[in-house]
Protein backbone atom coordinates (compact mmCIF):
# COMPACT_ATOMS: atom_id res chain seq x y z
CA UNK A 1 0.00 0.00 0.00
CA UNK A 2 3.12 2.39 0.77
CA UNK A 3 4.49 1.31 -2.25
CA UNK A 4 1.73 2.52 -4.34
CA UNK A 5 1.25 5.89 -2.48
CA UNK A 6 4.87 6.55 -3.63
CA UNK A 7 4.17 5.63 -6.65
CA UNK A 8 1.32 7.98 -7.09
CA UNK A 9 3.19 10.92 -5.56
CA UNK A 10 3.94 12.20 -8.33
CA UNK A 11 0.81 12.49 -10.17
CA UNK A 12 -0.56 13.70 -6.95
CA UNK A 13 2.26 16.74 -7.16
CA UNK A 14 1.52 17.25 -10.98
CA UNK A 15 -2.48 17.78 -10.53
CA UNK A 16 -1.99 20.30 -7.40
CA UNK A 17 -0.23 22.37 -9.68
CA UNK A 18 -2.63 22.09 -12.37
CA UNK A 19 -5.45 22.79 -10.16
CA UNK A 20 -3.25 25.78 -8.63
CA UNK A 21 -2.75 27.11 -11.83
CA UNK A 22 -5.92 26.86 -13.47
CA UNK A 23 -7.28 28.62 -10.17
CA UNK A 24 -4.83 31.06 -10.20
CA UNK A 25 -5.88 32.21 -13.81
CA UNK A 26 -9.32 32.21 -13.09
CA UNK A 27 -8.86 35.23 -9.80
CA UNK A 28 -6.57 36.59 -12.76
CA UNK A 29 -9.20 36.42 -15.16
CA UNK A 30 -11.96 38.11 -12.68
CA UNK A 31 -9.98 40.78 -11.73
CA UNK A 32 -9.37 41.79 -15.47
CA UNK A 33 -13.14 42.10 -16.79
CA UNK A 34 -13.36 44.03 -13.48
CA UNK A 35 -10.25 46.03 -14.57
CA UNK A 36 -11.95 46.55 -18.17
CA UNK A 37 -15.32 47.40 -16.87
CA UNK A 38 -13.67 50.10 -14.96
CA UNK A 39 -11.85 51.80 -18.56
CA UNK A 40 -14.88 51.06 -20.48
CA UNK A 41 -17.12 53.00 -18.06
CA UNK A 42 -14.54 56.08 -17.64
CA UNK A 43 -14.69 55.85 -21.71
CA UNK A 44 -18.26 56.00 -21.72
CA UNK A 45 -18.82 58.90 -18.75
CA UNK A 46 -15.73 61.03 -20.66
CA UNK A 47 -17.86 60.79 -23.77
CA UNK A 48 -20.75 62.29 -22.75
CA UNK A 49 -19.21 64.85 -20.26
CA UNK A 50 -15.55 65.68 -21.62
CA UNK A 51 -15.29 67.47 -18.17
CA UNK A 52 -15.48 63.92 -16.10
CA UNK A 53 -13.24 63.34 -13.20
CA UNK A 54 -12.53 60.00 -11.84
CA UNK A 55 -12.65 59.75 -7.92
CA UNK A 56 -9.79 58.35 -6.02
CA UNK A 57 -11.92 55.92 -5.03
CA UNK A 58 -12.83 53.98 -8.38
CA UNK A 59 -9.06 54.25 -9.25
CA UNK A 60 -7.85 52.73 -6.18
CA UNK A 61 -10.35 50.12 -6.52
CA UNK A 62 -9.29 49.37 -10.33
CA UNK A 63 -5.17 49.45 -9.92
CA UNK A 64 -5.32 47.05 -6.64
CA UNK A 65 -7.51 44.79 -9.12
CA UNK A 66 -5.11 44.97 -11.92
CA UNK A 67 -2.12 44.20 -9.46
CA UNK A 68 -4.16 41.01 -7.93
CA UNK A 69 -4.30 40.15 -11.73
CA UNK A 70 -1.06 40.72 -12.21
CA UNK A 71 -0.12 38.81 -8.40
CA UNK A 72 -2.06 35.64 -10.54
CA UNK A 73 -0.57 35.73 -13.66
CA UNK A 74 2.77 37.70 -13.87
CA UNK A 75 3.64 36.14 -17.30
CA UNK A 76 0.43 37.46 -18.78
CA UNK A 77 1.75 40.05 -20.76
CA UNK A 78 -1.73 41.57 -21.61
CA UNK A 79 -2.02 42.72 -18.35
CA UNK A 80 0.55 44.73 -18.23
CA UNK A 81 -0.67 47.05 -21.26
CA UNK A 82 -4.22 47.27 -19.17
CA UNK A 83 -2.30 48.39 -15.69
CA UNK A 84 -0.48 51.14 -18.56
CA UNK A 85 -3.83 52.34 -19.30
CA UNK A 86 -4.90 52.53 -15.65
CA UNK A 87 -2.01 54.40 -15.04
CA UNK A 88 -2.38 56.84 -18.01
CA UNK A 89 -5.76 57.29 -16.91
CA UNK A 90 -4.39 58.34 -13.30
CA UNK A 91 -2.18 60.78 -14.71
CA UNK A 92 -4.55 62.29 -16.52
CA UNK A 93 -6.89 62.58 -13.76
CA UNK A 94 -4.02 63.85 -11.88
CA UNK A 95 -4.57 60.75 -9.40
CA UNK A 96 -1.05 59.53 -9.75
CA UNK A 97 1.88 60.93 -7.71
CA UNK A 98 4.09 63.57 -9.61
CA UNK A 99 7.12 63.50 -7.50
CA UNK A 100 8.87 60.54 -9.54
CA UNK A 101 11.77 60.72 -12.04
CA UNK A 102 9.56 59.07 -14.46
CA UNK A 103 6.05 59.50 -14.74
CA UNK A 104 4.19 55.76 -13.55
CA UNK A 105 2.12 55.41 -16.38
CA UNK A 106 5.16 55.46 -18.50
CA UNK A 107 7.56 53.29 -16.79
CA UNK A 108 4.33 51.31 -16.89
CA UNK A 109 4.22 50.94 -20.83
CA UNK A 110 8.19 49.90 -21.04
CA UNK A 111 6.90 47.40 -18.97
CA UNK A 112 4.17 46.53 -21.49
CA UNK A 113 6.34 46.71 -24.37
CA UNK A 114 9.87 44.66 -22.38
CA UNK A 115 6.80 41.74 -21.91
CA UNK A 116 5.58 41.70 -25.94
CA UNK A 117 8.26 43.64 -27.63
CA UNK A 118 6.27 42.69 -31.21
CA UNK A 119 2.75 44.21 -30.21
CA UNK A 120 2.58 47.54 -32.33
CA UNK A 121 -0.51 48.52 -30.26
CA UNK A 122 1.82 48.99 -27.06
CA UNK A 123 4.37 51.22 -28.78
CA UNK A 124 1.78 53.31 -30.46
CA UNK A 125 0.33 54.05 -26.69
CA UNK A 126 3.42 54.50 -25.47
CA UNK A 127 3.97 57.49 -28.08
CA UNK A 128 0.20 58.68 -27.38
CA UNK A 129 1.56 58.29 -23.37
CA UNK A 130 4.49 60.47 -23.62
CA UNK A 131 2.75 63.02 -26.02
CA UNK A 132 0.58 63.53 -22.65
CA UNK A 133 3.44 64.40 -21.15
CA UNK A 134 4.45 66.81 -23.95
CA UNK A 135 7.21 64.64 -24.64
CA UNK A 136 7.57 65.41 -28.55
CA UNK A 137 10.97 64.15 -28.57
CA UNK A 138 13.45 61.43 -30.17
CA UNK A 139 11.90 58.11 -27.81
CA UNK A 140 8.60 59.48 -29.03
CA UNK A 141 9.16 59.35 -32.63
CA UNK A 142 10.86 56.20 -32.19
CA UNK A 143 7.75 54.38 -30.45
CA UNK A 144 5.67 55.95 -33.45
CA UNK A 145 8.03 54.60 -36.09
CA UNK A 146 8.13 51.16 -33.85
CA UNK A 147 4.81 50.92 -34.10
CA UNK A 148 4.41 51.34 -38.15
CA UNK A 149 6.84 48.77 -38.42
CA UNK A 150 5.30 46.11 -36.24
CA UNK A 151 1.57 47.01 -37.36
CA UNK A 152 1.07 49.05 -40.32
CA UNK A 153 -2.29 47.69 -41.45
CA UNK A 154 -3.88 48.25 -38.00
CA UNK A 155 -6.39 50.47 -37.76
CA UNK A 156 -5.71 51.61 -34.47
CA UNK A 157 -1.92 51.87 -35.05
CA UNK A 158 -3.39 53.69 -38.41
CA UNK A 159 -5.67 56.09 -36.39
CA UNK A 160 -2.80 56.79 -34.01
CA UNK A 161 -0.50 58.00 -36.59
CA UNK A 162 -3.09 59.81 -37.44
CA UNK A 163 -3.60 61.90 -34.88
CA UNK A 164 -0.42 62.53 -33.75
CA UNK A 165 0.89 63.13 -37.25
CA UNK A 166 -1.68 66.02 -37.84
CA UNK A 167 -1.49 67.66 -34.20
CA UNK A 168 2.33 67.42 -33.46
CA UNK A 169 2.88 68.82 -37.98
CA UNK A 170 5.81 70.94 -37.71
CA UNK A 171 7.41 69.55 -34.54
CA UNK A 172 8.63 66.13 -36.29
CA UNK A 173 11.38 65.49 -38.26
CA UNK A 174 10.42 65.10 -42.36
CA UNK A 175 11.36 61.51 -42.28
CA UNK A 176 8.85 60.37 -39.26
CA UNK A 177 6.04 62.78 -40.99
CA UNK A 178 6.09 61.06 -43.94
CA UNK A 179 5.97 57.81 -42.62
CA UNK A 180 2.40 58.91 -40.32
CA UNK A 181 1.22 60.90 -42.97
CA UNK A 182 1.51 57.45 -45.36
CA UNK A 183 -0.07 55.48 -42.29
CA UNK A 184 -3.28 58.17 -42.35
CA UNK A 185 -3.13 57.58 -46.28
CA UNK A 186 -3.35 54.02 -45.39
CA UNK A 187 -6.27 54.32 -43.07
CA UNK A 188 -7.84 56.52 -45.88
CA UNK A 189 -7.59 53.62 -48.13
CA UNK A 190 -8.70 51.04 -45.72
CA UNK A 191 -11.38 52.91 -43.63
CA UNK A 192 -12.51 56.02 -45.28
CA UNK A 193 -15.58 56.13 -42.77
CA UNK A 194 -12.71 57.01 -39.64
CA UNK A 195 -10.58 58.63 -41.56
CA UNK A 196 -13.05 61.35 -42.19
CA UNK A 197 -13.99 61.37 -39.14
CA UNK A 198 -10.81 62.22 -38.37
CA UNK A 199 -10.37 64.53 -40.82
CA UNK A 200 -13.03 66.68 -39.24
CA UNK A 201 -11.69 66.48 -35.91
CA UNK A 202 -7.74 67.05 -36.43
CA UNK A 203 -8.35 68.90 -40.04
CA UNK A 204 -5.12 69.61 -42.07
CA UNK A 205 -3.53 73.37 -42.38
Amino acid sequence: MIKRWLLALPAIAVLALAINTSWNLIQSEIWRYQTEDFLAFWQAELKEDSNYEINQRDYDVTIKGIENALASAPFASELRGLKARVLEQGFQHGLTPANTIESVDLTAWKEAILARPAWPYSWSAYASARSQHSLIEKEFEAALLRADELGPWEQKVMENATILGRYYRGWLSESVQQRLDDSSARLAKLYPWRAKQLDKQYPLP
